[in-house]
């Protein structure tokens, strides 16, 4: 399918955001000082610099982003961060809420959990557990990730399938014994369409690739009053769920455009903007039905926002054990989003590998004394000696009329030369 129908879910994230509202500029990283930058705006700015920056390294293929799950896992690494670690967190994700994490709604068809598991033995301050329960909800469990990670591992990959409701079963294959701590958000939401389409008028029919080429996919159709609007560029229309508040917006760009030109133009103030003029038109909509998952690194995204130090060995974790022996080892991200007549169900799972920063062991060998060598060929010394003592490198010298070996001389690999 075409890749407008991955940013879906970047828009869905939005959806489930306030304020998704920022003036983005080149480059990337929002260069005005944080002061002059509203809470929105970095919010705003965060959502689609992320977006842009995995678009950009997968451009031909389906995409599914959460900003929403990876801004949960992020606010909870940022409460272990700091000194210029944490500084770096804050300027890439602004502040967040009190109580966002852990409020409830009654029926509300999005539900978030959060987790740590813990290096058993690995001194951990009371006050990161003691944040962890009451900003996140998190559940905390020890692991040992130096003799079982492979347990630790099945431990995590059946929390984040139940947190999902099973549809993301794994989030990690292997972690290593320098882990120390894994965090880890997730997301989930279903919700039907406030008009559900007709399955009787699905059919298949024609989607024009990016390459302008077509292929036949399951297209639902609906007509009706909705919420629309356009500009010379694109088409915009919103489907509203049942439960209040929630809606997926569609983003279309006219015939003839350029998708990946259009599609890095993409900012929050262009959505803002947009949402600001819909108004309510007889729409006739025909979308694919589709289901889709991704699997996002997002250590590089993260380091081009500014938030570098948390990956290397200047990271300061102290809030998380008094000391600063640790970093940020691995943020990464999965993803479902299924869409068809009835509704959506989505779901992501943000995880951060927090390892233990490793001391380089360098063996001194100074050959600065007498030695024996010795020149091998597998099993057989071809040479072995000594040396003992320095001496000047004197290159024989040859007379020139005596050649440097006898021609006539054949081995196994020819004339000796």
């Amino acid at each position: 399918m075409k890749t407008i129908f991955a940013f879906l879910t970047l828009i869905l994230g939005c959806a489930l955001t306030t304020g998704c509202a920022a003036e983005q500029t080149e480059p990337l990283v929002e260069t005005r000082p944080a002061n002059t930058r509203t809470q929105g705006e970095v919010q705003g700015d965060f959502v689609f610099n992320v977006y842009r920056l995995i678009a950009k390294e997968k451009p031909n293929e389906n995409l599914a982003v959460s900003p929403y799950c990876a801004e949960l896992l992020l606010d909870f690494v940022r409460t272990g961060a700091a000194g210029e670690t944490k500084a770096e967190i804050d300027k890439v994700l602004g502040k967040t809420e009190a109580g966002k994490w852990t409020e409830s709604v009654a029926d509300s068809p999005l539900t978030i959990a959060a987790a740590l598991w813990t290096h058993q033995g690995q001194n951990i301050l009371p006050e990161f557990l003691a944040n962890a329960q009451k900003m996140f909800g998190a559940s905390v469990e020890k692991a040992d990730f130096a003799n079982n990670s492979a347990d630790a591992v099945r431990r995590i990959n059946a929390w984040c399938s139940e947190k999902t409701n099973g549809k993301i079963t794994s989030l990690f294959e292997r972690l290593d014994a320098t882990t120390r701590c894994v965090l880890a958000g997730a997301i989930h939401f279903a919700a039907d369409w406030k008009v559900p389409f007709n399955k009787d008028l699905t059919n298949d029919s024609n989607f024009t690739l990016l390459d302008r080429s077509t292929v036949k996919t399951k297209i639902m159709s609906q007509s009706g009053t909705m919420n629309y609007g356009e500009t010379d560029e694109m088409l915009i229309v919103e489907l509203p769920y049942k439960n209040e508040g929630y809606s997926m917006l569609l983003l279309l760009p006219k015939e003839g455009t350029i998708f990946s030109d259009w599609e890095s133009k993409l900012t929050a103030e262009t959505l803002k903007t947009l949402r600001m003029g819909m108004k309510p038109e007889n729409v006739d909509l025909r979308m694919p039905r589709f289901t889709m998952e991704s699997d996002l690194a997002l250590n590089e995204p993260l380091k081009q926002l500014g938030m570098t130090t948390a990956f290397n060995h200047d990271a300061d974790f102290s809030k998380i054990t008094g000391q600063k022996d640790l970093y940020l080892s691995a943020v990464r991200q999965k993803t479902f989003v299924k869409v068809d007549e009835a509704g959506t169900e989505a779901a992501a799972v943000t995880g951060a590998v927090i390892s233990v920063k490793m001391v380089i062991v360098t063996k001194p060998f100074y050959a600065n004394r007498p030695f024996v060598y010795a020149v091998v060929k597998g099993d057989d010394i071809l040479f072995l000696g000594r040396f003992v003592k320095p001496q000047e490198d004197i290159q024989p010298e040859i007379p020139a009329d005596k050649p440097s070996a006898d021609p006539h001389l054949e081995g196994e690999g020819g004339a000796f030369s």
